[in-house]
């Protein structure tokens, strides 16, 4: 018999209704990844810990694999996120429920989620901040990438080069410059996370739309559908 987990820390990224008074709740968890189950009763009356999205709680379940039972819960924290930035920290939800698997352990992830909610509160530097999330979660998923040589000889990336993005390879010389290709120059600025100049903030965007592409599947992300009704 699994034993049960409790006083587990957790963030909840997504909720939805379960029969007449419970919940869905997908949550990212410290020791655990991201587990998904039902909450029960938390539809029936208000409370005072709140069951939304960057919502900090301590959880405890039973079960195991696609839909465990919760058993416990306590309010911690929530993230008070407003306006475009709301879009934001629900995209990086959204991002970790299509790239994780059911628990399984991203202990540093649940850090760099926290920090990244911290900025969004305050309004700190959106791009960088989506950006550097980003790059970390490749990292947890087994997929950084090496900013550092040329992956098909070797060599270290020259700043006046241009580099194309081989999937499941690294940067190699590209034949021709061109919207898809990334100077040596913008390259080193990405993986220092230098996102000051615009030209590396679209950079930066369209590389790790490509690099995360292969981990989120050909279902559109919903949150950039949001987005996209939000500025017409």
């Amino acid at each position: 018999m699994i034993a049960p987990v409790l006083g587990q820390p957790a963030y909840v990224l997504h909720r939805r209704p379960y029969k007449e008074t419970s919940s869905i709740v997908e949550l990212l968890t410290l020791e655990h990844g991201r587990v998904a189950g039902v909450m029960r009763g938390v539809r029936r009356a208000r409370r005072l810990d709140p069951i939304e999205p960057f919502s900090r709680m301590e959880v405890g379940w039973r079960g195991n694999g696609q839909l465990v039972t919760f058993t416990s819960r306590e309010s911690v924290h929530h993230w008070r996120i407003s306006a475009r930035f709301l879009f934001a920290g629900l995209y990086l939800n959204e991002l970790l429920i299509r790239t994780l698997r059911h628990e399984e352990p991203v202990v540093e992830l649940f850090g760099v989620y926290e920090e990244a909610l911290g900025r969004l509160e305050i309004e700190h530097d959106l791009e960088s901040t989506l950006r550097v999330f980003e790059k970390r979660l490749l990292r947890e998923l087994g997929y950084e990438l090496s900013f550092e040589v040329d992956s098909s000889t070797g060599n270290k990336l020259m700043e006046d080069v241009e580099y194309e993005f081989v999937r499941g390879a690294g940067f190699q010389p590209a034949f021709k410059s061109s919207k898809k290709t990334f100077s040596g120059f913008v390259l080193r600025r990405i993986s220092e996370d230098q996102y000051e100049d615009e030209q590396v903030r679209r950079a930066a965007k369209l590389l790790l739309r490509q690099a995360l592409r292969p981990h989120i599947g050909n279902k559109p992300m919903a949150t950039k559908d949001l987005f996209r009704r939000r500025d017409t």
